[in-house]
């Protein structure tokens, strides 16, 4: 502890003077701070007449103190006694100001004494403080950590904490300023927020450092693991800052151990050696490509990761094909080839081989299949061998056969033959046949057949049947059945009575079957009297009654006119309208009135002339009437013939459609149609008939 003195003014000639006394009576360690007792005494060793009130005041470390009074009288007086607590610096120490004064104002001895005062310092005792601690990262593993730390006072004791002051382990350390300490235990590839308490010796205070954000390392792990084809080199990269001495285990997609090796640097490279090579294969038989991974060991710690793919190299994975074969198993066939590999179109059973099937780098085989003409064929594989096709080829010239075989992977490998072909088509023929001078009975039959030679191995037989065709109630005649040679014209008996039909079949060895129909008429005189038709025909059998007849046509003459007797009114209007022509005058008979005013055409009818006239009276409107020529029912392609004239009102026009060519059939009807947009018009018709008609002709 300290204590100041101060004296205030001059103590010659017993005059007054003061006594300023600072004392350090306590000092707290704990809140850094001196109690001070402080004391102004006024010495008087004479005595003073003064009942004036006088003033004292002093100073202590900033804080003034004051006092007002008598001074009058002898010996000591107490002006000022106070306690005052002064708060330290933080390194514990403190130097504080103190002052005092007194305002005398008398004379002593003859001499005017006024204030009185004085100043200086004082320092107090310095307390012991808190040390300043830092801290730095010395080294560190997968489990422990090096912490080297400083402090700026004597320490004799230290804790570190790793989660950031929550919790504190406690170390003792040789009293000392700077030292290090390791914490075990620590997780691998984890942050720690470390901080190192100190104990200031001399204070027993401890301090905290600020917290170090440390992370551990983690246990060696790959790193790098890339795709790869098998056979190149593949290089590891590694986590390995620390240099342990690791195993690296290669591992295939089937977890099969593909690699063992040691290293303590941070890649490997290599596995490409044979015996790699094969271990990769074998962990993907039934694959192109897998992923492996990769396990690193250190100690007793494992780390398995997940690498890339590694794939297959195909060119030396293709599976082997030995040979490849066909033959016919078409037993009848080879009875006509004599060789089993000449294949016969459309005919032969083709049945496919391939022997001396393997797969590779441990694949094996899992299907075998052949391409001919298009056709794919799906072939049973047993052991080292695939058979299988069974099928027919439709090709005439020789082909390619192209085998493929597919591993467990689905790589392919294929080899090709050619078939030999022998071309079969169905036999055709030109067929001739004619009655002798196109009248007898004896029938001239020529074949000629067009067949597939087959090597000169085929033939050809040929067989016909002709039936009578029965035309009127006759007795009918029996079939007649034979057969013929090719090339080869046969004389046939064939009723020239009547017309036959004949049926030609031609089978050649391997029952190619065609068959052809043809007609023979009657025998055909140049003129025929038929008595049952009272009709004659020249070149031809007459078909219709009561004609005559020439190369299929009736000469006779055949044309019908109808037309109106009596005028009609009331007309339709706007719409095409059958006129009701009700008169006829007919030549032939094949042309029928109808009762609605038209001509039907007859049987063996196609071709007709169609002409007609229609006599028209306008009444008060002007403009078109059409006139047309149609058959069955009004329709744009039902028309035969049309016309139109422009006519003006309240008069009379003659419509006319001079004789036009038109196609029709059995049963047709042929109509005169009016078109009129008044139906105040008429339509003239007489008793004579000239003025509306329609006239059909058949030309054919």
């Amino acid at each position: 502890m300290v204590t100041k003195t101060l004296t205030i003014g001059s103590t010659a000639n017993q005059r007054p003077y003061g006594i300023l006394t600072v004392k350090e009576t306590a000092v707290s360690q704990a809140n850094n701070t001196s109690t001070l007792s402080i004391s102004l005494v006024l010495k008087r060793p004479s005595s003073i007449s003064s009942s004036a009130t006088k003033s004292a005041s002093c100073t202590i470390n900033g804080t003034k103190y004051t006092w007002s009074g008598s001074i009058g009288g002898s010996g000591d007086k107490t002006l000022i006694s106070k306690t005052q607590t002064v708060t330290h610096n933080t390194d514990g120490s403190k130097t504080i100001n103190i002052s005092a004064s007194i305002t005398l104002d008398i004379t002593w001895g003859g001499v005017k004494l006024g204030t009185i005062s004085n100043s200086g310092t004082m320092t107090l005792t310095k307390i012991a403080r808190y040390a300043t601690v830092k801290q730095s990262l010395n080294s560190a593993t997968e489990t422990t950590a090096s912490i080297k730390w400083t402090a700026d006072s004597t320490v004799d004791y230290i804790w570190y904490s790793t989660n950031n002051g929550s919790s504190w382990s406690g170390i003792n350390v040789a009293d000392g300023t700077n030292g290090s300490y390791t914490i075990s235990g620590l997780s691998p590839n984890t942050t720690y927020q470390i901080k190192t308490r100190v104990r200031r010796k001399d204070s027993q205070l401890t301090t905290d450092s600020s917290a170090l954000a440390v992370t551990t390392f983690a246990y060696p792990y790959a790193n790098s693991m890339p795709n790869f084809t098998i056979g190149n080199k593949l290089t590891i990269g590694l986590y390995n800052p620390l240099g342990r001495s690791v195993t690296v285990n290669i591992l295939g997609a089937d977890e099969s151990q593909i690699s063992n090796d040691t290293t303590s640097g941070t890649s490997i490279s290599g596995y490409n050696n044979e015996t790699v090579q094969n271990r990769l294969y074998a962990s993907i038989p039934n694959a192109k490509s897998g992923q492996y991974k990769v396990k690193v060991t250190y100690g007793t710690n494992i780390s398995t990761k997940n690498g890339g793919n590694y794939t297959v190299n195909e060119n030396v994975c293709k599976p082997n094909i030995g040979t490849v074969s066909y033959e016919d198993t078409n037993d009848s066939v080879i009875a006509i080839t004599g060789d089993n590999q000449d294949i016969v179109r459309n005919h032969s059973t083709v049945k496919y081989t391939a022997n001396g099937l393997s797969g590779q780098k441990s694949a094996t085989i899992q299907s075998c299949s052949v391409k001919v003409n298009g056709n794919s064929y799906s072939l049973t594989v047993s052991g080292t061998s695939a058979t299988g096709g069974n099928a027919v080829i439709d090709s005439g010239t020789d082909i390619e056969a192209v085998f493929t075989v597919t591993d467990s992977r689905g790589i392919t490998n294929t080899k090709s033959l050619t078939i030999h072909m022998l071309d079969w088509y169905v036999p055709s023929a030109i067929i001739t046949l004619l009655r002798q001078n196109n009248f007898y009975s004896q029938t001239d039959v020529t074949v000629d057949a067009d067949y597939p030679s087959i090597n000169g191995n085929n033939t050809i037989s040929i067989s016909y049947t002709a039936t009578a065709v029965i035309e009127r109630q006759r007795t009918t005649p029996s079939p007649v059945s034979g057969t013929l040679q090719n090339n080869v014209t046969s004389v046939v008996v064939l009723d020239n009575e009547y017309a036959w039909n004949v049926v030609i079949t031609l089978t050649d060895r391997f029952g190619g079957t065609t068959t052809y129909n043809a007609y023979i008429s009657r025998g055909m005189p140049i003129i025929y009297f038929d008595r049952l038709k009272s009709s004659v025909g020249v070149n031809c059998f007459p078909k219709d009654e009561e004609s005559l007849e020439v190369n299929g046509y009736n000469i006779g003459r055949n044309v019908m006119t109808r037309s109106l007797s009596s005028t009609i009114t009331n007309l339709a209007v706007n719409t095409y309208t059958i006129i009701p022509l009700d008169l006829s005058n007919v030549a032939g008979n094949k042309l029928t009135a109808t009762n609605d005013g038209g001509i039907q055409i007859g049987a063996n009818i196609s071709k007709v002339l169609v002409s007609g006239r229609m006599l028209i009276g306008t009444d008060d409107t002007a403009g078109n009437r059409h006139f047309r020529i149609i058959k069955n029912s009004y329709s744009n392609n039902n028309t035969l013939a049309w016309t139109f004239e422009p006519i003006e009102a309240s008069s009379q026009d003659n419509i006319t459609i001079t004789p036009t060519l038109a196609n029709v059939t059995e049963g047709d009807v042929i109509y005169l149609v009016y078109y009129t947009p008044d139906a105040d018009d008429d339509i003239n018709g007489g008793d004579f008939g000239a003025r509306t008609s329609l006239t059909v002709e058949v030309v054919q």
